[in-house]
């Protein structure tokens, strides 16, 4: 496991400098601009009322995980067995899996309050702000609207429902977040060693996951991991921990920003290298597989004893040239 580093011995920033208003601002603004490159708002739909949920959360940290959990669980059951409803049951098992590690560990994180309190809670309500948007027809970021097409559209399974919406919030939304949080402790020490142990929480969350997905939704996802991820030779588990490590890199890009021109480059980054991979998740379609997930979640059992194979084309992963770093 490793420590905290001081902010000179993080690669790609500049001199020491704490985040201040003036830079959560400017990320935010293009955070806003970045809607405009959406391709237009999505058709108004029935409604469904969006849990709500602060940007911030004062409460003692565990309080405020176990909040985040009911409010995505709350979610998840409004949604009964919608095709959108297959990310928020993941973010709550997320959530129960951060609060058993804080109780059993309470020293896993050097600053607890950053990521199991603050950016967790941002990060949700980052989340529950495209969700809404979406169900009111407004426009959302590319990533998000090629994962809500792609729930409404059909022939997906609910694992890559769950993926094409972890996408959008990890690679396009942690981004933002992360440098609006500030990459940088108050005393001037990096936050990315408590950003990596969150690793740990998804480590724990990824197996219960995937079974509750399963018994929920459909049945292809308790099956072997190719079967259902259309990213041929990387696991689900795997993309995660990729698109992590993608979205601190690219924060660490929006915050070292210095000028106008400079966010806006890093901002079409995130944006475009979230798209490509929402674009390579929802490439491959299964006429006819709703019927079998949405029988299987309203409780109609089918009377094969094997989901049917999915013929799944290994898709080459996304790299956009302005991603390609020296």
């Amino acid at each position: 496991m490793t420590t905290a580093e001081p902010a000179t011995a993080v690669p790609g920033l500049p001199a020491p400098h704490r985040p201040h208003v003036a830079l959560q601002a400017a990320v935010a603004a293009v955070t806003a601009a970045a809607l405009l490159f959406t391709a237009g708002p999505a058709p108004a739909q029935a409604r469904i009322s969006v849990p709500a949920q602060p940007r911030s959360c004062q409460a003692p940290v565990r309080a405020c995980v176990a909040r985040l959990e009911r409010t995505l669980a709350s979610l998840r059951d409004r949604l009964g067995c919608a095709h959108h409803a297959p990310f928020p049951a993941l973010y709550a098992q997320l959530q129960r899996a951060l609060g058993d590690l804080l109780l059993r560990h309470p020293g896993l994180f050097a600053e607890p309050g950053w990521p199991a309190r603050d950016l967790n809670t941002a990060f949700v309500h980052r989340y529950l702000q495209a969700y809404a948007a979406d169900r009111a027809g407004q426009p959302v970021p590319e990533a998000w609207r090629i994962a809500f097409t792609a729930a409404r559209g059909g022939g997906t399974n609910a694992g890559q429902d769950a993926l094409l919406a972890a996408n959008a919030h990890i690679q396009r939304d942690m981004p933002y977040v992360l440098a609006e949080s500030g990459l940088l402790r108050p005393d001037g020490t990096s936050r990315e060693a408590d950003f990596n142990r969150f690793q740990i929480v998804l480590d724990q969350a990824y197996e219960p996951a995937v079974r509750d997905i399963a018994a929920r939704y459909d049945p292809l996802i308790a099956v072997a991991d190719d079967r259902w991820n259309p990213v041929a030779g990387v696991t689900a588990h795997e993309l995660f921990t990729l698109w992590r490590r993608t979205a601190w890199a690219q924060a660490r890009r929006l915050a070292a920003a210095r000028s106008a021109e400079e966010l806006r480059s890093a901002s079409r980054a995130v944006e475009s290298n979230a798209a490509a991979w929402g674009t390579l998740l929802a490439a491959v379609r299964v006429p006819g597989y709703d019927a079998v997930r949405d029988a299987y979640c309203h409780g109609i059992r089918p009377p094969v004893a094997h989901p049917p194979r999915t013929a799944w084309t290994a898709l080459p992963l996304p790299l956009p040239a302005e991603l390609r770093t020296p």
